[in-house]
C-alpha cells in the first residue's frame, strides 16, 4: 500500500485555545483553512461542539451526547484561511470562558463516492 508522508503536521492538525468574548469573534492562528472543528469549554461544563465544512457551519454535532445534528445560529459562522469566526453561543464563545479547538484539514469538499 502506497503510502504519503506528513512532512509539517501541523498544515493538516494544530490546537487553538482561545477567549471568547460573547459576540462575533475571529479565531485565527490556525495555520490552515480547517474543514473540521471540535470546540470544547475548558471554563465551565459544557456540550462539545463539532462543525465540519461537508455539513456547512451553522450544522453541529456534539460528541458527548445522542442528540441528532442540529442547526445553530449563533455557532460557527465561517471557515476562514487561517481559522475560524464564531457568533454569540455560549457553548463555543461565552464572554470570559477558555476554549480550545482541534482543527483539522480534510481537503474541504468531502467524497464523491460512498464506499469510505
Amino acid at each position: 500500500m502506497s503510502y504519503t508522508t506528513i512532512n509539517k503536521s501541523s498544515l493538516h492538525f494544530n490546537t487553538k485555545l482561545y477567549t471568547g468574548n460573547g459576540g462575533t469573534n475571529a479565531i485565527t492562528g490556525v495555520g490552515f483553512q480547517p474543514d473540521w472543528v471540535w470546540i470544547k469549554n475548558r471554563s465551565s461544563a459544557q456540550d462539545h461542539q463539532i462543525y465540519d465544512a461537508v455539513r456547512g457551519v451553522n450544522k453541529k454535532l456534539e460528541s458527548n451526547n445522542s442528540e441528532a445534528e442540529a442547526t445553530l445560529g449563533g455557532g460557527l459562522q465561517a471557515f476562514g484561511t487561517d481559522g475560524f469566526t464564531l457568533g454569540d453561543h455560549s457553548e463555543s464563545n461565552d464572554n470570559g470562558d477558555s476554549y480550545v479547538s482541534w482543527d483539522w484539514k480534510a481537503n474541504g469538499a468531502g467524497s464523491a463516492n460512498s464506499d469510505g
